[in-house]
């Protein structure tokens, strides 16, 4: 009963983002950008998963860009942990969370260079307690993206590099010039540049 409860208790706590943590998105938009408001919308409200997971099903099926695949399954992997923050069933809620780890572990595995896959790993499992053994995770993810971000700044939009640079500024710990190299690229993002 007693690990019971503490399983509850630990997926109570699970995913409680906080809005810093999140980029803002505007007006829903298509192809990847759409995926990317659809998460968000999710963070929020349940009912936005299934229909971010059936955009995610629709582009990968057109798509031929192994890159952008790699990103589009870890938005599913995304995805599926966000129905553990939504869930009731502690036993769903922890399924859910293992599944969704499982899917990006892999595409960070077979692309370890992939900012926006690290970036929804390490959101999944940064709030996380500790008891899921997740901190492996989110100190790779920590690493990987102070050393990315400064060369991926222009696939991206710039509130959500902006916002994912911010993170990982206030939270990691990159090193000094890890952190020069971030604070530049942040205020090239704001420049337009």
């Amino acid at each position: 009963m007693i690990r019971v409860r503490i399983a509850i208790t630990m997926l109570a706590l699970l995913f409680a983002t906080p809005a810093d943590a999140q980029p803002l998105a505007a007006a829903p938009r298509s192809g990847l950008e759409q995926v990317r408001q659809l998460y968000l919308e999710a963070v929020r409200s349940e009912r936005a998963i299934a229909r971010g997971l059936a955009e995610v099903e629709r582009m990968r099926a057109a798509t031929r860009d192994a890159g952008l695949d790699a990103t589009l399954t870890a938005y599913s992997g995304a995805f599926t942990t966000l129905r553990a923050k939504h869930g009731i069933w502690p036993p769903d809620r922890l399924r859910h969370t293992r599944a969704g780890l499982a899917v990006m572990d892999s595409v960070i595995a077979a692309h370890p260079g992939d900012a926006e896959a690290r970036y929804l790993r390490l959101m999944s499992c940064y709030y996380l307690p500790g008891l899921f053994g997740r901190t492996w995770s989110v100190r790779d993810d920590f690493a990987a993206l102070a050393g990315l971000l400064p060369i991926v700044r222009t696939r991206y939009p710039a509130e959500l590099y902006a916002a994912i640079t911010r993170f990982v500024l206030e939270k990691g710990r990159p090193s000094p010039e890890q952190r020069g190299a971030l604070e530049a690229s942040l205020q090239a993002a704001r420049a337009g540049g």
